[in-house]
Parts: structure tokens; sequence; C-alpha cells
């Protein structure tokens, strides 16, 4: 009786450890995703900036 309570009480804990591991990655993905729109966002800002101090044309055909 010990050990099968004891089974599903470690089976809980490893289930929780999965979670946390998920919740880690999910976390790290996110922070990835917002340095990458970040970056492409200053990027198109640079990019416009130095496309009017060239004072290229930038109208549409």
């Amino acid at each position: 009786m010990f050990f099968a309570i004891k089974w599903h009480y470690d089976q809980g804990k490893k289930a929780q450890d999965k979670e946390k591991g998920k919740r880690a990655v999910l976390g790290a993905a996110g922070k990835v995703a917002a340095v990458f729109v970040l970056s492409l966002l200053a990027l198109g800002l640079v990019t416009f900036a130095l496309i009017r101090t060239l004072s290229l044309d930038l109208s549409l055909p």
C-alpha cells in the first residue's frame, strides 16, 4: 500500500515538473519573439530615417 501511494505521489511530482518546464520554454520563446519584433521595428525605423536623410523618392508609381 505504501509503495502504491508513493508511486502516485511521485507521478504527480513528475507532472508538475513537466508543467514548469513547459512554462519556462514558453516564456523563453515569448522573450525571443518580442526581441525579434522589436529589432524588426528598429530596423524599419532606421531604414526609413536613412531614406528620408538621403532624400530618396518614397512615392508609389
